[in-house]
Formats: C-alpha cells, structure tokens, sequence
C-alpha cells in the first residue's frame, strides 16, 4: 500500500492595527506566501511584494459602517496589476499588493500602494484601504486612505488626533498603525508529520515482513 502526501501549501498573514479618529481597524492579511516582483516608490527599481487574497478582522468607520467579519476575499485584480498598472472597476482603483519590507516607522503606512485592497463584504458592500506613498496619481505623502461604495465613495485620509484637516473630522498627521510579521505556518509542519508518519508505517510494515515464520 502507497501513502501519497500532497505537497504543503500555505499562506502567510500578517496583522495590521490601525487607530484613527475617522477608522480603526485590526485586520489580518492573508497572502500568497511567494512574493511578486513589481514596480517599487522608484517605478524603474523593482520590490518585492505579496498578493493579498484575503482580509479579516474588524473596522469601524466614525458615522459609518463597522464589521467584525471572518477571512474574505479580496477583488480579484488584473493579471500583472501593480502601483502603475492598477485595475479599474466600480469607481475603485486596485492592486491587492503588501509591502511588509517598506512599512514605514510609527505608521506602516507604506505596506500598501495608491492601488490598495479592494474587499467586498456578501451584503455587497465594498471597502478600498490604499496609501498615498506611491503609485500612479498617488499623492505621495504618509496618509492611509480608505473609500467605499456608500457615504465615503472620495479619498478619505485617515487622521490622527489634535488639529484640523481634510473634511474627515480628523486631525494633525497620519494615524499610526503597525504591522506584525507572519508565525511559520503550521501547514509545513503538519506536511512533515504526515511525512513522518509514512515513513514510520514504512519501517513497521519492513519489519513486520522482516520476522521468521515459526512452524507449529
């Protein structure tokens, strides 16, 4: 008998914690756990980035929507989409690109370009969270930014608290937010057991062919 392990094939997450006066959210993105090679801040230098294909977590919006919701697909993006070749569809601007090497210190604002994350919930409601650091048409400044198909279809910069700015009831700056590196998967290491476990059947099965036939 033939034990066939499929190889192991996981995602990688990472968490991102957010806390503005006009959106809070703690999300989890979850990714392809290869990187992709796109166009960078520097559009002729190439960076390394991961294609998100899932968000879970909470947000909530001040005067607007707010869900707690389990891992949900984000929008699928063209083929090669990138900061300077995002994908149009809705009224939105996408790329579902993550950048955990440029997040930028005390905001993280970098880890996702002008094209952002396109997420679109089963009531059919529709969440774009994007960064003006780079990308085409982006404004290049340290704002994560978040739009929706309802009451906040513009760019609405998420804002910090103390001042004034922006029409969004916000404040002096950037919100800050943070990113956690991923934990190995486990999904390799329940592949290694299942190896493991072929290999001691194995070894059984040799052993137990290996004994003398004693005659009655």
């Amino acid at each position: 008998m033939a034990l066939v392990i499929a190889p192991a094939v996981h995602a990688d997450t990472f968490e991102y914690q957010i806390a503005g006066t006009n959106f809070t959210a703690d999300l989890t993105f979850i990714t392809g756990n290869a990187t992709v090679s796109v166009p960078g801040p520097d559009s002729a230098v190439n960076i390394d980035a991961y294609v998100v294909t899932a968000v879970s977590g909470t947000f909530d919006i001040a005067n607007g929507p707010s869900e707690t919701f389990a891992a949900t697909s984000t929008v699928p993006a063209g083929s090669g989409a990138n900061a300077y070749n995002l994908t149009s569809g809705s009224g939105f601007l996408w790329d579902n690109l993550l950048y955990p090497e440029y997040a930028g210190a005390g905001t993280g604002n970098g880890i996702l370009d002008y094209g952002g994350l396109l997420i679109e919930f089963s009531n059919g409601y529709l969440l774009n969270l994007f960064s003006g650091s780079f990308g085409s048409g982006a404004p290049g400044d340290g704002y994560f930014y978040f739009a929706d198909n309802g009451s906040f279809y513009s760019n609405n910069p998420i804002t910090e608290g103390g001042g004034s700015g922006g029409g969004d009831g916000g404040g002096g700056g950037p919100a800050p937010g943070s990113l956690s590196a991923p934990e190995p998967s486990s999904l390799p290491l329940f592949g290694t057991g299942l190896f493991g476990l072929a290999f001691v059947l194995f070894r059984k099965a040799a052993k137990l062919s290996a004994r003398p036939v004693l005659n009655k």
